[in-house]
């Protein structure tokens, strides 16, 4: 029987990544999904390249989102479809990028890990640009790698394309570049040739310039807001945690997830002495990244690191490849319990909805509902559902005086606490939880409240 050719082989993953990332992708929107809904889908397309607003302005995915949405009308499978294509896209680059700095099967079995990932899923159903930042990672180092293998002018032009979209989609992607500048610089010192790189970092530069300059004032401005305080998120240790609780989730369990470390660890002391660039690209992307959201004060959200998925994939898989004849079928086993924990990628992120139609169902004449937090954003503007805002105790007890039984709705619970603690704690200990709608979104879980009695409640 014929072997499958490498290409053949690259299309049918494509084929089968499409297909789980398309399955059930109307479920729920989470709040920035629909932040940019509300926010940016609702502009004329020449429009939202002029606006900024905040950092959930995802420029080239806002974009697309719109365009799919004039092309299959508005619907959320149309507005999640860009991070889908996306996704599917960034596992060709893998296999690429894979193929260029180790070999055609590496490449491939790093394909199939994000293929079968439950991540990769789940940011390929998420209406935002991270699948995007994740393909433009993998191509520019892929454009990188033969750019100075090859000293060839269109590889370095074609890098500067790619750089300057990626900026474009997601502008942590800045992370990578730095460490792409160091890797060329480094290059370029040791063979005394620079037109290329600076040919290559240059115009990406200037093309991301030009590309954000109709929204520039914007931007600038919007680099001075503050963030929302919740302490923990700003610590890596809690960074660190989510990660691991997410390796958990991704591989099934604590023992699973310990042993695709260990065969990580391996790839990468491989990947050190025989192609340090990789490890580089995993390793400093990341620690500029936390240092200068540290910096800054940022939150230091896992998803700001996403672009380093590829990197991951590959090294696990070289660690399990070490393993002589027992390579292949620890590669496979990988990639089997990676796609064991795939139907968990599946539901709505947040339950809105849920949560939605069940106070419609329950509410009585003369019943009052309040939201809190980011909820009043997401009831106010995007379902338009009439409910009161409310950001104090003073204004909550008007609110129940006024009504025969009060609910309340929030999500989010350490933002919730952090920003409205008077309000948080007042909540807790003068209402009874009614409702608890889970989602996929860790901590997102939309929560239904109820003060009084009655209704079969």
């Amino acid at each position: 029987m014929k072997r499958l050719s490498p290409g053949w082989a690259v299309g049918l993953l494509a084929l089968i990544a499409l297909a789980l990332r398309l399955y059930r992708l109307e479920e729920g929107l989470w709040l920035d999904e629909i932040y940019t809904w509300v926010r940016f889908m609702g502009l004329p397309l020449h429009v939202i390249p002029t606006v900024y607003g905040s950092e959930n302005q995802h420029f080239l995915f806002s974009l697309l989102a719109k365009l799919s949405l004039m092309i299959f009308g508005n619907s959320v499978w149309a507005f999640r479809l860009p991070a889908v294509l996306l996704g599917v896209a960034s596992i060709v680059a893998v296999y690429l990028f894979g193929k260029e700095v180790a070999s055609e099967k590496e490449g491939l079995l790093s394909a199939a890990l994000l293929t079968f990932s439950y991540h990769h899923i789940w940011f390929s159903q998420n209406a935002r640009g991270y699948t995007g930042l994740l393909f433009w990672t993998m191509m520019t180092s892929w454009l990188l790698l033969r750019a100075m293998r090859e000293r060839r002018n269109a590889l370095w032009i074609a890098y500067a394309v790619s750089a300057a979209l990626g900026v474009y989609t997601q502008a942590t992607i800045a992370f990578v570049l730095i460490a792409h500048a160091v890797i060329a610089a480094r290059d370029a010192w040791s063979r005394r040739e620079w037109r290329g790189p600076a040919l290559g970092m240059g115009l990406g530069a200037l093309l991301a310039l030009l590309l954000h300059l109709p929204a520039l004032p914007e931007i600038l401005h919007g680099l001075k807001a503050t963030n929302s305080v919740v302490a923990e998120w700003k610590n890596p240790v809690w960074t660190v945690t989510e990660l691991a609780a997410g390796l958990r989730v991704g591989f099934l369990g604590s023992i699973a997830a310990l042993a695709a470390s260990g065969l990580f660890l391996a790839g990468a002391v491989s990947f050190l002495k025989a192609r340090p660039t990789v490890v580089a690209l995993l390793v400093f992307p990341p620690a500029v990244g936390v240092t200068c959201l540290l910096a800054l004060g940022h939150h230091i959200w896992p998803r700001f690191f996403f672009f380093s998925f590829g990197f991951a994939a590959l090294i696990a898989i070289r660690g399990a490849l070490l393993f002589g004849k027992a390579g292949m079928p620890l590669a496979v086993a990988m990639i089997a319990l990676s796609a064991a924990s795939v139907p968990f990628a599946y539901g709505p992120k947040q339950d809105y909805n849920s949560a939605y139609r069940f106070i419609r169902e329950h509410r009585l004449a003369g019943d009052a509902v309040a939201t809190a937090g980011l909820t009043s954003w997401v009831y106010g503007r995007y379902y338009n559902a009439g409910f009161t805002s409310v950001e104090s105790v003073a204004e909550l007890e008007v609110l129940r005086q006024q009504a025969t039984r009060t609910w309340l709705i929030y999500t989010l619970e350490p933002v919730f606490r952090s920003e409205f603690p008077g309000l948080y704690a007042a909540v807790q200990r003068d209402f009874k939880v009614a409702g608890n709608f889970p989602g996929t979104l860790n901590n997102g879980s939309v929560v239904v409240c109820l003060y009084g009695s009655g209704g079969g409640l």
